[in-house]
């Protein structure tokens, strides 16, 4: 259990007055097949899972059904330090057009740097926010090569944030868990579009439009901030379908801010199996981390005509969001 730094109180009390805003859950949070691919999905979203990705997709990702149960988990690291971050995400998505339904849980812990210098004590502070997502997606076909979608989605979050005893960061993000939390509920929305221009594609979401806050028990505020990503994809290979993705601003990772720029490239190997690679990094080299490069692999294999197993994994820098995902797809 974590221990709260009682000789920090007193400090602190003046600090909490004004409550604190941090931001958390990135593009990078949900999707084994996403992941694979880098991240380089807004393009691409062909299944359910763009109802978190970009919902235009299910316009033109040419499947009439899909179902997709998704689960996954991450960490930053950086050697030799103690600010650390961790996630989990688990999502079960449904589509049929014109409507997708979803729910999704996303869980992320932040180490971060001790909230005053004038503590007597080491301290850290650790930042919890664990959120529960039903949304219902709207999709609407302008025209045969260009759709705009919403997802509207009532958001329930537990936010918990505590200055404590600085530890070994394993034990800190272990006994996150224990921080007492508070729950609010708040409506949400996302925004997607995506084109066709013959064996490309083009998309753009934009997630969290109300950036919601949630309140932890002390009094500061852990915010779900907007965050606009663009992307391109080509299929004009037998096959092979390449793509790359950008953030058009800043969005908190699990040590500090990222922008993050993703390429990947998916290829059918044969009718019944994939393979995926992909690369992103952080543009932002300033922040904690730097660069932060990291590298995935995945792959699906057909277990029938249209359900899929997809898993990936993430490697890379230590200050990288690295780990691993599992999903089921159904895809008509």
């Amino acid at each position: 259990m974590l221990r709260i730094a009682l000789p920090t109180l007193a400090i602190t009390a003046v600090f909490s007055l004004v409550p604190t805003v941090a931001r958390a859950q990135t593009f990078e949070s949900v999707g084994t097949r996403a992941q694979g691919m880098g991240g380089a999905f807004v393009a691409v979203a062909d299944d359910a899972s763009a109802v978190f990705w970009n919902p235009a997709g299910l316009a033109l990702g040419g499947s009439y059904f899909s179902l997709v149960i998704d689960g996954g988990v991450g960490e930053a690291k950086p050697d030799g330090e103690l600010q650390a971050g961790s996630r989990s995400s688990t999502l079960i998505s449904f589509s049929t057009l014109p409507l997708g339904l979803s729910y999704y849980r996303l869980s992320a812990t932040r180490i971060v740097p001790p909230a005053t210098v004038l503590s007597p004590v080491p301290v850290v502070g650790v930042n919890r926010l664990t959120t529960h997502h039903a949304g219902v997606t709207f999709v609407q076909s302008v025209t045969s090569k260009f759709a705009i979608a919403s997802t509207l989605k009532l958001v329930r979050g537990l936010a918990a944030s505590a200055d404590v005893t600085a530890a070994n960061r394993e034990d800190l993000l272990d006994g996150a868990g224990d921080l007492a939390d508070k729950s609010t509920t708040e409506g949400d929305a996302d925004i997607g579009v995506m084109a066709r221009f013959g064996q490309f594609r083009a998309g753009l979401t934009i997630r969290n439009v109300t950036e919601p806050d949630f309140e932890t028990p002390d009094g500061s505020e852990i915010k779900l901030a907007r965050q606009t990503r663009a992307g391109v994809a080509y299929s004009g290979l037998p096959g092979l379908m390449f793509a790359a993705d950008i953030d058009l601003e800043r969005a908190e990772g699990l040590l500090g801010d990222v922008r993050n720029l993703a390429g990947g490239v998916e290829a059918r190997l044969h009718p019944r199996v994939a393979a995926r690679t992909g690369f992103r990094m952080n543009t932002l080299s300033d922040e904690p981390g730097g660069h932060a490069p990291a590298y995935s692999l995945g792959g699906s294999f057909a277990v029938f005509r249209a359900m899929f197993v997809d898993g990936q994994v993430t490697l890379g820098s230590e200050a990288a969001d690295r780990g691993w995902g599992i999903a089921a797809r159904l895809v008509y």
